[in-house]
């Protein structure tokens, strides 16, 4: 019996699913049966506190799924083993991914990590004029090294028989390189981004640039599974309140779930 997730489950309301891959606790708010749900991921469970407030509180048209992992839980197996009791999804998203110097930004593309017996120097990741200049203008602190080593070529770091790096979608890795998370490029032209970027730009006033993240995509992965409409969101109440009520307007999935 894994008493961390019965804990977690007592904390939030939730139920601990356990079986293939480890323990996750699925925390379910119905509004009604046989609406699509929006599925919410979180590492820790201040993640999912504003997206469970901003349900309770609003009268969208979608139910909602929060999902925490256990520790030591395989995220991606646990997922597609509770496939069918978590039903169909509007969208999944990670609440869990940090911003930039804490402000609101969505993600569009996500570092992996490459791992190598001897250092090799990678190629540079490749950048348009355009996300450059975002780039600086969003964070007007860093200098151009500190942009350059986060964002296009970070360092090799010793680790058990070798070493790792970060490496960004476009930079190919060494033959003799085994690519442990693989970096992961969403969509950003979307009806969900664009719901979603609505949703923050009305929570805090001003434009919301989608830029690079260096952060672990792979509970992106795991999610994207169990639907193609993947982001990374975080927010207040208010701009989670704003984007349950977009994406319950979105088309939604054929409906399944393990009642059905």
């Amino acid at each position: 019996m894994d008493i961390e997730a019965l804990r977690l489950a007592a904390d939030l309301g939730g139920t601990v699913l356990s079986g293939q891959g480890g323990s996750l606790v699925l925390v379910e708010r119905v509004r009604r049966h046989g609406l699509p749900s929006l599925l919410v991921l979180g590492t820790r469970a201040t993640h999912l506190l504003e997206a469970l407030e901003a349900w309770e509180s609003c009268d969208a048209d979608v139910n909602f799924c929060a999902v925490l992992p256990a520790p030591g839980t395989d995220l991606g197996a646990a997922l597609n083993f509770h496939r069918r009791r978590i039903g169909s999804l509007v969208a999944a998203l990670d609440a869990s991914l940090p911003w930039l110097d804490d402000q609101p930004m969505l993600a569009k593309r996500l570092v992996g990590r490459v791992f190598m017996a001897s250092a090799k120097k990678l190629a540079k990741a490749p950048q348009s004029p355009l996300e450059k200049e975002e780039l600086k203008t969003f964070l007007p602190t860093w200098d151009k090294a500190r942009r350059r080593e986060t964002f296009r070529r970070g360092f090799w770091v010793a680790t058990e028989g070798g070493f790792v790096m970060d490496l960004w979608p476009g930079v190919g890795a060494p033959k003799d390189a085994e690519v442990r998370v693989h970096p992961l490029e969403l969509s950003t032209s979307t009806p969900l981004m664009e719901a979603l970027r609505t949703s923050l730009r009305g929570a805090f006033g001003h434009p919301i640039p989608l830029l690079p993240l260096p952060a672990d995509p792979s509970g992106l992965h795991a999610l994207r599974q169990l639907t193609p409409n993947i982001a990374a969101f975080r927010g207040p109440a208010e701009a989670w309140r704003l984007a349950l009520q977009r994406l319950a307007d979105l088309p939604a999935p054929p409906h399944f779930c393990a009642r059905c």
